[in-house]
């Protein structure tokens, strides 16, 4: 029996970039991402298909993702109203997943399967997963595993046993495509600097003037409160306190960030969407909203 849940939402993007990539090494991206992702996530759901029916379970191949409004999109891209618009309401979206739990906002994801109560989900196979019983279920997120392991394996040629592997060595990926092409941009680290100098002189402690790091300086201890806050599973009013603590830090963090957030965010999504194509990383790219 296994401790890791994978999230179908989770599994199809471990596998979604990886089908018709090159062999390590070979990770030059394409003149058409877009297309390519489209084309390799049709693939590589196809394979998990087949796969997880191998296993004697059945899965929906999701072939598209819903296209996001036009406010979303504005808020992703570092535009400034939509951000603050989205602050004054959310903060950084930490307690907000409990004062607004309907609305699809916030950093705390209920997980599929586990017989926590959310909205209506268009992804066919979360319905398989909710007519499962307790031990079927846990056979499905084994075999689910199971089928993401050998799927990024074989496009790798890596020889990963766990899920926890997978984990790490997307990571590390990560890792160094942010070092070299984020936080080795010489604009971002200028504009980061005068970000963390804003953000000191308002009185908030900043550990790391790197631009990957920058961006969560203001909202990790709200992350951290989370850790304690979230297991007593509080009320709206119980946490709209925290909320208004997080409003007015999140509106602090982007007046101080608001040049570096509008080069930022549109350059740390177009790397993010291109690692996607790189072999080995999909999983670690999710929509990209910091």
């Amino acid at each position: 029996m296994t401790d890791f849940r994978t999230p179908l939402a989770i599994a199809a993007a471990a596998v979604a970039a990886l089908t018709g990539c090159a062999p390590s090494g070979g990770t030059q991206p394409s003149a058409t991402p877009s297309a390519d992702r489209a084309n390799q996530q049709r693939q590589s759901q196809t394979q998990l298909a087949a796969c997880m029916k191998g296993k004697g379970f059945a899965y929906h191949p999701i072939v598209s993702t819903p296209e996001l409004p036009d406010d979303v999109k504005q808020e992703m891209s570092g535009e400034y109203s939509a951000m603050r618009k989205y602050r004054e309401k959310y903060g950084f979206g930490v307690a907000a997943s409990f004062v607004y739990p309907n609305e699809g906002i916030g950093r705390v994801a209920r997980q599929v399967g586990d017989g926590s109560e959310g909205g209506e989900s268009d992804d066919p196979n979360m319905k398989v997963v909710a007519g499962l019983s307790k031990p079927q279920r846990e056979a499905y997120f084994n075999a689910m595993n199971a089928c993401t392991l050998e799927m990024v394996n074989k496009a790798t040629g890596k020889k990963l046993k766990s899920m926890d592997e997978l984990g790490k060595a997307q990571g590390e990926l990560l890792k160094q495509v942010i070092g070299r092409e984020i936080d080795g941009d010489a604009k971002l680290v200028e504009l980061a600097g005068a970000f963390a100098d804003c953000l000191k002189g308002k009185g908030y402690r900043v550990t790391s003037q790197r631009p990957s790091e920058i961006v969560r300086s203001t909202e990790d201890p709200f992350m951290k409160e989370l850790g304690t806050f979230g297991q007593k599973n509080p009320t709206a009013d119980e946490a709209r306190p925290m909320l208004r603590r997080e409003i007015k830090a999140a509106l602090d963090d982007l007046e101080c960030g608001k040049e570096f957030y509008a080069v930022y965010r549109p350059k740390a999504n177009e790397v993010y969407q291109r690692a996607q194509l790189m072999p080995g990383v999909g999983m670690a790219m999710t929509v990209f909203t910091q």
